[in-house]
């Protein structure tokens, strides 16, 4: 097998959606688990701290990377097991989500359609737990593998082992940032088992008598493309701050002052609030600050539109965190990994 080449200052700007032009200290490109031991019995991996990217979609770059850049390019789509209601598949941590949500969609396997369109790697989803219209990755995700960069050891974890929560996983922590996710294990519905729950989707399919998979996949796909930037030409890293989570008390005197905000109940004592309405209630819809703005149909997003560079985006990501704290008494936490 051949060995996967060690570069040396590397520039990052084709592998991160927000345009942000860094050097990586050293880069390599993983095709296959085997390059990560190759890495590992030539010392990289215990000499220089590693960064793992997949599409670089949920990342901003405030300088450049001191440490070793690994770019995942695990691909690969299998058949593991298909029984009367369910089929299970493996996918490489570096293949396209989007590409297995269509591929989901396309053989009428149910639960990935709703996060259509969703940037990024298999992997990312199962770090990230990402999330739309009702759905997470961790619905359907049966179990994680990958490999300690540091010992070689080859772990897995099922679903329950992983602690999925909102966008967040076993793998943030700090002990597992030397943890390499190789395949993801995913558990999907062969009965029709559409979810049409979200607001916005049950109105996008509302005209169709009987939609089927595909149809929602569609909905979900019109309703991202109208509302949120195309990377490609616009950089961003899709939502930047996660939607805070309230307590009840907190939730009731927001509603005193606000009686038209909106919320969603969690499981247990928690009140989600939409941190795009509390971004537009500031003002910050549409905002522009030098090469920084926020989108104008989703302030959610911040988008380079120039030669924005990663300390410029942050300072106005803190403004609008400010902003929010000073108006709502809410601390916006961000979405985006922060380096």
């Amino acid at each position: 097998m051949e060995k996967p080449l060690l570069r040396r200052n590397v520039s990052l700007l084709p592998y991160n959606t927000f345009g942000v032009d860094v050097t990586a200290e050293y880069f390599a490109t993983v095709h296959a688990p085997g390059d990560l031991y190759a890495l590992k019995d030539a010392g990289a991996t215990a000499e220089h701290a590693p960064l793992i990217i997949g599409k670089g979609s949920n990342i901003l770059f405030t300088g450049n990377v001191h440490g070793l850049v690994l770019h995942n390019r695990i691909e690969g789509i299998r058949l593991i097991e298909k029984t009367g209601d369910a089929v299970i598949l493996e996918t490489g941590s570096g293949v396209e989500w989007d590409r297995f949500a269509g591929y989901c969609a396309g053989h009428r396997y149910y639960g990935a359609e709703n996060l259509s369109l969703i940037p990024g790697t298999a992997g990312a989803a199962a770090v990230q737990n990402i999330g739309a219209y009702g759905a997470e990755a961790a619905d359907i995700i049966l179990s994680v593998t990958g490999v300690d960069l540091h010992t070689g050891e080859k772990r897995s974890f099922a679903n329950r082992d992983c602690r999925f929560g909102y966008r967040y996983s076993l793998f943030k922590m700090p002990a597992f940032r030397s943890f390499f996710i190789t395949s993801i294990r995913f558990r999907l519905s062969l009965h029709p088992r559409l979810n049409l729950s979200y607001p916005q989707l049950a109105e996008e399919t509302e005209h169709i008598p009987h939609p089927d998979i595909l149809d929602v996949r569609e909905a979900v796909m019109r309703i991202r493309r109208i509302k949120l930037p195309d990377p490609g030409q616009t950089g961003n890293a899709g939502s930047f701050f996660k939607n805070p989570v309230v307590s009840k008390e907190k939730r009731d005197k927001l509603l005193v002052d606000y009686p038209d905000m909106p919320w969603h109940a969690l499981p247990g004592e928690g009140f989600k609030i939409p941190a795009a309405w509390m971004i537009e209630k500031c003002g910050w819809k549409g905002k522009q600050s030098g090469p920084c703005a926020t989108w104008s149909r989703q302030p959610l997003v911040i988008v380079n539109l120039g030669q924005a560079n990663g300390k410029e985006i942050l300072a106005f990501s803190r403004a609008i965190q400010k902003s929010v704290y000073e108006r709502f008494a809410v601390l916006l936490e961000p979405e985006v990994l922060i380096l």
